[in-house]
């Protein structure tokens, strides 16, 4: 079962997460003091950044004829990989928003240091730098190796119109 978090909470997270270049292990520990469980620090620890590098790519100059996931995928219990919708995850909604916010109003320290971590900025600047162009590039769903497809599986309330 998904622990809920509130939108303060998350943002807590954020600062935490963001407050250096890198996220070691005490950086990670705070956040477990913060949330209470692994799954849920892991949660945050991943998704976090992949939103804040989708907000940052989705303004790099070229990125207006990208195309940007709005998926994820996770494993399953055989180690197959399963795309979920984005918005399965309440982490990421509520980061994206972080995200827009820190990207239009600062502070940049923290926009850079989460953004730098995420597996979508890391590709496009492999493409980049390898001499590729973002014009009419599609850029594939982040995984998250650490985080279960068990977690994000349909619940009946949540996917019935």
């Amino acid at each position: 079962m998904m622990e809920a978090l509130s939108s303060d909470l998350i943002y807590q997270a954020v600062k935490i997460l963001g407050a250096q270049p890198d996220a070691d292990d005490a950086v990670e520990a705070q956040v477990r003091a913060l949330v209470g469980d692994d799954l849920t620090m892991r949660r945050l620890a991943d998704v976090v950044p992949e939103a804040f590098g989708l907000v940052l790519a989705s303004h790099l100059p070229g990125a207006e004829n990208m195309t940007l996931p709005d998926t994820f995928r996770a494993q399953d219990e055989d180690g197959e990989w399963v795309a979920f919708p984005m918005r399965r995850e309440p982490i990421f909604v509520v980061a994206l928003d972080i995200a827009q916010h820190t990207f239009h109003n600062g502070p940049r320290a923290l926009m850079k240091n989460l953004a730098d971590r995420s597996s979508l900025l890391s590709a496009i600047s492999n493409a980049l730098n390898a001499g590729g162009s973002l014009d009419s590039t599609t850029l594939g769903p982040p995984s998250f190796f650490g985080l279960p497809a068990a977690l994000y599986r349909p619940v009946a309330s949540i996917d019935t119109p």
